[in-house]
């Protein structure tokens, strides 16, 4: 939240800035849903949380990837495409770079892993439908994975993970085990985290899992839930002695 690059979430770390908000209005109308009393049905005690910028804004025409289909493509796979290309650029490597024969016939044996929990975007595409007005909207989460694979030509694992909040944790995990297992020779591991839909602070709510204070004090004296929060990330994983051998 409130960081568009690696450093500046150093900075906000570094600098202890405190970057949970209302829920913005370009999302949906929290006004709408929110209530105080915990035990309306149909509302949220919620209306707080970290939002990244920009999960609208993408450039398809880049990736290939034509516009309309793009629009019905869930923004966590639009942003982790985005990263996944940012963090090959940060290492210094190229797709083409990539593309060199390992001496077993395959090329590119790059694995791809990405945590994801929520896939709410499908939701809007379901709206449409009913009133006759949209097209059909992905919801597949192998999707993250698989688009980074399919533009980047990789032909090692590609999967998205699933275990809740420990989803990014277990894909790095699976990269590592990837990697000494030699099924892969490199491995991009993270996870993507968006909230979309109204839905999920509904759940929130009803389950009594969020903060009515927009704090997470979730061990502390008081505490009474967590505060979502967004993110992408993702890391290169390579074995040491390859990145020595290869000069990196």
């Amino acid at each position: 939240p409130q960081a568009d690059s690696v450093s500046e979430f150093w900075n906000n770390l570094r600098d202890g800035k405190d970057c949970i908000t209302e829920i913005p209005r370009n999302r949906w109308d929290h006004d709408s849903i929110f209530d105080t009393d915990k035990n309306k049905s149909g509302k949220s005690y919620s209306k707080w949380g970290g939002f990244i910028n920009g999960i609208d804004e993408f450039d398809p025409l880049f990736f290939n990837i034509s516009p309309n289909d793009a629009k019905i493509m869930d923004p966590q796979e639009r942003l982790f495409l985005q990263c996944a290309y940012e963090v090959l650029e940060d290492a210094g490597y190229t797709r083409e770079a990539l593309r060199t024969d390992q001496g077993d016939g395959f090329e590119s044996r790059v694995g791809v892993f990405v945590g994801v929990m929520y896939e709410e975007y499908q939701l809007y595409g379901s709206l449409k439908n009913d009133d006759g007005l949209g097209s059909a909207v992905t919801c597949n989460t192998a999707n993250i994975a698989n688009r980074v694979s399919y533009y980047c030509n990789f032909n090692g694992p590609s999967m998205a993970l699933d275990t809740m909040c420990s989803s990014s944790l277990t894909s790095l995990h699976l990269a590592c085990q990837s990697l000494k297992q030699s099924e892969t020779d490199l491995a991009i591991a993270g996870g993507v985290n968006v909230t979309v839909h109204p839905n999920k602070y509904l759940m929130l709510s009803q389950g009594r899992f969020v903060s009515s204070k927009g704090r997470c004090e979730s061990f502390g004296e008081g505490g009474e839930g967590y505060v979502p929060g967004e993110g992408v990330g993702a890391v290169l994983f390579k074995p040491l002695q390859k990145a020595i051998d290869d000069g990196d």
